[in-house]
């Protein structure tokens, strides 16, 4: 079916960029719910209007860097960044709070793959289906939704060249040709946004947070054409719900700066679009951490910048632009940072949003759910319970009460992790058992221990199941020898507490253009950034699974622990030491636990490594 899958979205990006598909009659998975409210026919103005404030899942499907390949399981991409995955709870959470418009921004770079009988970088559909499950939590509940194309490495590039513009617009349109396909049939509670804060990132003649200017128009330039190819992309995709979708376009980095809002413009036979900015105003109270900040509300900075007579001006300018255009404006980012000053920032959050109101402007509110991190301390849900920080609760009610909304806030409450018991764990009585332990063995972040008669079940017929405890990511390392490589292995299922499963697939994805399965010698249980407890690990097999014959499993292989006691001490050091300075080591057997770098040479710079490894305990 995966497949099939996969061969339908294909088919129909190609169809959609040679401007010939209607629909999505080609794809095989598009059963869309109707909304029990249908938005359809208004213009832009009318559909900005009613967007009121909105939202931001900030951190979640936008992580990027991750260095994870495209195959890798959705949800260990949008947790990378150390938020929880969405939810449906999360969303009406929000909703609850007053929000009706959400903004779900969104990577998709790590997600392409080229495929040369299209000629297009695919996305992975796994990640579409993730994408699509995300967006409709809200969509669904009548809440407007704003999809983007967010940390994009193609967009925000060093310096912009004409060479780059060729990536950036070819990938921009491929990825928005699936896109507005995906969601073709979807009303105009779903807006686009082409893209986040394009930028340049290192031309030391163009300033990366300022307004494009600086070289006589190329970059304002560069990125108008890149609004263009987004626009003309979703137009070009036939149905009628993308012809009259709200598409949201950026200046340089979706600046609030007047002279960039001014320049983005609009293509010919654009239809229903909105200007993009971001307006983390005043920046000195809002962010700011240096001598010149000053986080009372109202105030001046250390500049002397009002911050009243600031935000008057600014929201006079948009709305000045905006009239000039005839082009509602959406601010998709704006948030004052949690520096312990919750009466200022209530007081800032009603000048803000009342100034916004006047002006006809919606507004969605940055959470990247984090605290005490300084100017990026945009935490307002807590996630992990779907309720609101303490100093974050008063401010989301200064912001409804300029709309007139009463909002229903759940109290803070701390997230208790459940405990791990093996009586809340199911081993079934097929389950080949390669280690267990009643009390766990724990492993320190990245000191990994080896599994015995793993190549046996290492094909298509199993998969390899782990028991364990972290609030990490519990992984499996293949390792060569002779080449000296490590692969880590993530799990593509941990939706069961506790359980994790790695299938073959995920075991061959590891080590894709790099080694065959076959000449792999060893398997690892290993922790990453933070401790494992592993109580288990099982080759699970499939239905009609051939089963290899019965053989008792090895004890796993922690390195250091010399005297193999389940522990690394000082009384291992002790052991290496007596074998090097050939004295008794009252028998305790020196092997391979006591090759700390895996040279096949056990000697005095092993003794050194594991003396190193007990200091940074």
């Amino acid at each position: 079916m995966k497949n099939q899958k996969n061969v339908g979205r294909f088919t129909a990006a190609a169809a959609v960029a040679a401007l010939t598909v209607t629909g999505l009659s080609c794809l095989p998975e598009t059963t869309i719910e109707t909304n029990a409210a249908s938005l359809n026919g208004q213009n832009a103005q009318s559909v900005v209007a009613q967007m009121t404030i909105g939202w931001n899942l900030g951190n979640t499907l936008d992580v990027a860097t991750t260095g994870l390949k495209s195959t890798t399981a959705p949800g260990k991409f949008v947790t990378k960044w150390g938020n929880p995955e969405p939810t449906q709870e999360l969303f009406d959470t929000v909703k609850a709070a007053g929000f009706n418009t959400v903004r779900i921004p969104t990577t998709w770079y790590e997600h392409l793959e080229y495929d040369e009988s299209s000629q297009m970088y695919v996305v992975n559909s796994d990640w579409m289906d993730y994408v699509k499950q995300t967006v409709d939590y809200a969509y669904h509940q009548d809440m407007f939704v704003i999809l983007n194309v967010h940390h994009e490495d193609f967009i925000n590039e060093k310096v912009f060249t004409d060479e780059t513009y060729a990536v950036a617009a070819k990938k921009l349109g491929d990825i928005w040709t699936q896109v507005s396909a995906e969601f073709a049939d979807y009303d105009q509670h779903l807006i686009f946004e082409g893209m986040n804060e394009p930028r340049q990132t290192g031309n030391p003649n163009v300033n990366q947070w300022g307004n494009g200017t600086d070289d006589g128009g190329y970059t304002t330039k560069y990125i108008n054409d890149l609004n263009a190819v987004f626009v003309n992309t979703v137009r070009s995709q036939g149905s009628a719900s993308n012809q009259e979708r709200v598409l949201m376009l950026p200046g340089y980095a979706a600046s609030s700066d007047a002279t960039a809002v001014r320049n983005i413009e609009i293509p010919q036979n654009a239809g229903n679009v909105a200007l993009s900015v971001h307006a983390y105003l005043p920046y000195y109270f809002t962010m700011a951490e240096d001598s010149k900040a000053n986080h009372e509300f109202p105030g001046k900075s250390g500049w002397g910048e009002d911050y009243e007579y600031s935000l008057t001006t600014f929201f006079n300018n948009m709305k000045q632009i905006s009239d000039e255009k005839n082009t509602p404006i959406v601010i998709g980012e704006f948030s004052a940072s949690d520096f312990d000053n919750t009466e200022s920032r209530c007081n800032w959050a009603k000048s803000y949003l009342s100034k916004a109101k006047d002006a006809g402007i919606p507004c969605v509110l940055w959470d990247n759910q984090a605290i005490n991190n300084g100017g990026e301390s945009h935490g307002y849900v807590y996630r992990m319970t779907n309720t609101w920080f303490p100093n974050a609760a008063p401010v989301i009610e200064a912001m409804m009460s300029v709309y007139g909304i009463t909002p229903t806030l759940p109290a803070y409450e701390e997230y208790v992790s459940p405990e791990f018991s093996w009586d809340k764990i199911t081993v079934g009585e097929d389950w080949k058992e390669l280690y267990r332990s009643k009390k766990g063995l724990e492993l320190e972040a990245w000191k990994p221990a080896a599994l015995g008669q793993w190549k046996q079940y290492a094909s298509e017929n199993y998969d390899f199941v782990m028991i364990y405890d972290t609030t990490g990511d519990p992984t499996l390392v293949l390792q060569n020898e002779a080449q000296e490589t490590w692969n880590y292995v993530y799990a593509s299922d941990t939706d069961t507490p506790f359980v994790a499963k790695f299938t073959y697939e995920d075991l061959l994805a590891a080590i894709e253009g790099v080694i065959s399965l076959e000449e792999e010698d060893n398997l690892y249980m290993s922790a990453t950034a933070e401790p494992l407890t592993v109580y288990g690990v099982y080759a699970v097999p499939k239905a009609g699974a051939e089963q290899p014959s019965e053989t008792e499993p090895d004890a796993p292989v922690q390195i250091g622990d010399i005297n193999n006691d389940s522990q690394v001490t000082v009384l291992d050091i002790v052991a290496l030491q007596k074998y090097l300075l050939g004295q008794s080591t009252d028998g305790v057997k020196v092997d391979k636990t006591a090759d700390m770098n895996n040279d096949d040479i056990v000697n005095i710079y092993d003794l050194i490594l594991l003396k190193k490894q007990l200091l940074n305990k």
